[in-house]
Order: C-alpha cells, then structure tokens, then sequence
C-alpha cells in the first residue's frame, strides 16, 4: 500500500511551475465548444502555454496574466528547464495515477509541452504587454467584467497544498469579478484527490449570488479528473 507521503514525492516541484498547454487540450478540458464565441477570454496563470496565440489566430481575443510574464522569455525558458526534470521525473513514477489513452508516454507530454513553450516563446517576444500581462491572483488589473469567459488551468485546486482555502476563495470571486463567466480546472491535488477547498469554495460562490456548478469535460489524464468548475452570474 502507497502511503500518502510516498505519493506527494513523486511530484516534488517545489512550488508552481511554469509548465504550459496547447490549444486543443484548453478546447477539451474547458469545454470551449459550448462557450459563447463572442467576447475576450482571460488565461489566467497559464505561464508558457500557447492557448492565447492558438486562440488569435482563430480570430479569438485572448489577454493571458500571469507573474512570470515579468521576467524575460530567456529567464522563462531557463524555468521551464528547470521545471523539467523534476515534472518528468514525477509522470514516470506517478503513471499508475493517469490515463494515458490521450498522450501515450511522458516523454510524448514533454514534446508537446515543448512546443507549446516555442509558440509562446515566438509570440511573447512579438506581442510582449498587449497580449501578456505580468499579474497574480488573488488582485487582477482588470475592470469588472472585462471578459467574457476567464479560464484558470493547473493552478487553483491542483495546487492545494501551496494555495489555502482562503487564498482559493478570493481567487475564484476575483475571476468571477472581471469575467461574466469563470471555468476551472482539474479539481484535483497533484496527488490526485479530490480538492478539499472546493466545498468551500463552492458554498462561498453560492453564498455571494453566483452560481457554481460542475460539468463534466472530454479530457481525462489524472484519473478521475473528468470536471471544471464554471462559475456563472446568473
């Protein structure tokens, strides 16, 4: 029998780290095909992922915010090296705990990973401050209901260990703040739990007038992460 203190080292990150998705895997695991196509969309903390630039050349309007968009894309590709080989490491004692139907291994998870980085990168250096906004939950630089749509990925719940209840709370109302519409997700630790901030966060949420709810998403890779959390104003 695992014991609990053997799985959280299977995933010593240190911390949050910048490790960034691409497009199609935001369209799965938010559910994109049934949000409203018009209105700007908020990435918040997707550090190098290349979701906002996939999105416009779409045609859609995406600001991302995240701190690590202070530091140079040198310093940020240095991160990203250094997150590596930890993160690695963890998916290959960890790949009991995921579905790899998707993936396939995780070196194949580091390439895509990888290019996600490049596309970022390419566009950082082009589009700098109009698109990328250095800022951190839980005080965005935004007016309220600034967005359409604000998605929060790999951040909130995931990090439950580095990020209190308290901290989660004032995170998801300051994105229901600037967004007529918040979606998160997973709903899980990096261990592969369930959150224990989420009923309060939800009952919070309920508490302040809006309206939580959890919806079922295409996209499993931590077992059983199979919901986002959306936020609604009613």
């Amino acid at each position: 029998m695992i014991k609990e203190a053997e799985v959280r080292k299977e995933f010593d990150l240190g911390g949050i780290v910048p490790w960034g998705r691409r497009f199609d895997e935001y369209a799965d695991f938010f559910a994109l095909a049934d949000m409203p196509p018009e209105g700007p969309i908020l990435d918040v903390g997707g550090g190098p992922a290349s979701f906002a630039v996939e999105a416009a050349r779409r045609g859609q309007e995406v600001v991302a915010c995240d701190p690590i968009y202070a530091a140079t894309g040198d310093a940020i590709r240095q991160r990203f090296e250094e997150t590596r080989s930890d993160m690695m490491a963890g998916l290959r004692l960890a790949q009991y705990r995921f579905n790899w139907t998707r993936y396939g291994s995780p070196e194949r998870i580091e390439k895509i990973r990888r290019e996600a980085l490049e596309l970022f990168l390419a566009d950082f250096e082009a589009r700098g401050r109009v698109r990328y906004v250095p800022a951190s939950l839980p005080v965005l630089p935004f007016a309220d209901d600034a967005f359409q749509t604000a998605l929060c990925s790999h951040l909130l719940f995931l990090y439950g260990d580095d990020l209190d209840a308290a901290f989660h709370v004032a995170a998801v109302r300051e994105l229901a703040r600037v967004a007529r519409e918040v979606r998160i997700f997973p709903l899980v630790n990096l261990d592969g739990r369930p959150s224990s901030h989420l009923p309060v966060v939800m009952a919070e949420l309920e508490a302040a007038g809006l309206f939580p709810e959890l919806v079922r998403v295409p996209f499993e890779f931590q077992r059983g992460a199979t919901e986002m959390l959306r936020i609604g104003k009613g």
